[in-house]
């Protein structure tokens, strides 16, 4: 597997950061008990955020090997949009995923996606104001954070609309028994099993947590009534596996957005494609609140 570490912007030493209007809150602290630890997070709260409205939401995921703070670059161009009044006043969160790739791993000793689903969403819903119509909640990743919009918008029909996923980290079966084993050791043995035969890495766990296979494992019309961004590079690794998503979508009926870009697995790949990937997100959030 040849994922790396997505540099996309500038850390920044305070805990708060202040946009144009809206206000970007670093580093706030979601204790949880499924996990036994502290997970950290960054919000972007809109221009005139206040007490009277609920505000559509987009979850950010980030990258193997990054943090809650490769949002940062996403939400400063957000707010740019709203302050010129292009783009709906929205809430942007972004935890830390760690390494996780937002799955619970196979010994069941770091449950991420079930403290994702059952935790911290449910904390985030009570404590800022989120809308709880479907269509408004947003969630979005790159790479390793691509996965995980894909997996979650799949398995968890109930808590997102809208998926946009940039270069997500998807291996198919045959890639992930042909890895090395040193990528194997660094990306997918503490989710997937430790002392693992090549042959036997692409085992039932994976299948049933891998976004590529999934859409099989469903009812497919779950997934008809979502909105699909889906993005790749052509010489990036894990453009196969999302271009054989693209083929299973159409397969299925369902209607997607897929986009190929030149390039590798790496930040130009994302950026080539972030101004589209915000304006179909623009576009889904606009069409939701003209139909209410």
């Amino acid at each position: 597997m040849k994922t790396i570490v997505l540099i996309l912007l500038t850390f920044l030493n305070i805990n708060m950061v202040f946009g144009q209007k809206g206000e970007i809150v670093k580093n706030q602290i979601y204790s949880s008990s499924v996990l036994m630890q502290d997970i950290y997070y960054n919000i972007y709260l809109p221009p005139n955020y206040n007490l009277s409205k609920d505000y559509p939401v987009i979850y950010f995921l980030h990258g193997f090997g990054g943090n809650q703070n490769e949002s940062l670059s996403f939400m400063n161009t957000i707010d740019s949009l709203i302050c010129k009044e292009d783009f709906p006043e929205t809430i942007i969160i972004a935890p830390d995923g760690k390494k996780s790739w937002y799955l619970d791993d196979f010994a069941g000793k770091f449950n991420y996606s079930s403290m994702f689903i059952k935790e911290f969403i449910p904390f985030v819903n009570k404590k800022y104001l989120i809308s709880n119509d479907i269509n408004k909640s947003i969630i979005t990743g790159i790479s390793m954070g691509g996965f995980g919009a894909l997996r979650f918008s799949m398995l968890y029909p109930k808590e997102f609309g809208v998926c946009v996923s940039f270069m997500a980290g998807i291996s198919t079966k045959e890639q992930i028994c042909n890895d090395s084993e040193e990528d194997y050791l660094t990306y997918h043995q503490e989710l997937y099993g430790k002392n693992l035969k090549p042959s036997a890495r692409a085992n039932s766990f994976f299948i049933k947590n891998n976004p590529l296979y999934i859409p099989n494992q469903i009812n497919s019309e779950i997934l008809k009534k979502k909105k699909w961004y889906i993005q790749t590079c052509d010489n990036d690794y894990h453009s196969l596996p999302n271009a054989e998503l693209h083929i299973l979508f159409h397969k299925l009926n369902i209607s997607h957005e897929f986009r190929i870009k030149d390039g590798g697995h790496d930040g130009d790949c994302v950026n080539n494609s972030m101004n589209e990937a915000i304006g179909f997100i623009k576009t889904s959030l606009l069409r939701t609140e003209n139909s209410n």
